[in-house]
């Protein structure tokens, strides 16, 4: 597929989903006016990029792209994503994010140990701060209860 037919296909892609979000968001009561605000400004930024995206020229001549670059890694982290999404409701949120962000940094070819603890560490702590504890979002606990 070429740049230029790619970019037209995402931009369409694009229109299609703003116009969805914006039917959607139509439809939420009235106690959810400030929520359906939101989703017509995502819907309305979706949809002026997509068609900047739609008119744009592409610079460079029309080349052949390549839509997987690396096959393994895309295999890897497609198995992966499954995997963590069938162990959260067993090990809960954190350890299934903790083990997925630690396993497929390993398989993405990240070797640094320490690099890689201290990062899913400080991810899974800002997550916890501002979704459990600041704004009080229920995550799945797993077998390790309430």
């Amino acid at each position: 597929m070429t740049r230029s037919s790619m970019n037209r296909l995402f931009a369409v892609g694009g229109l299609g989903l703003a116009v969805a979000l914006f039917l959607g968001a139509n439809s939420f009561p009235d106690r959810a006016a400030a929520a359906a605000r939101y989703i017509f400004f995502l819907a309305g930024i979706l949809a002026v990029l997509s068609l900047i995206l739609l008119v744009q020229k592409t610079a460079s001549p029309d080349s052949h792209v390549r839509w997987v670059r690396s096959p393994r890694n895309f295999s890897i982290a497609i198995v992966l994503i499954a995997a963590y999404g069938i162990l959260i409701p067993y090990l809960g949120f954190f350890p299934a994010s903790g083990l997925f962000m630690i396993i497929l940094s390993w398989g993405l070819g990240f070797r640094r140990p320490l690099f890689v603890l201290l990062a899913t560490g400080l991810i899974l702590g800002f997550v916890y701060l501002v979704f459990v504890h600041f704004l009080g979002v229920p995550v799945p606990m797993g077998f390790w209860g309430e």
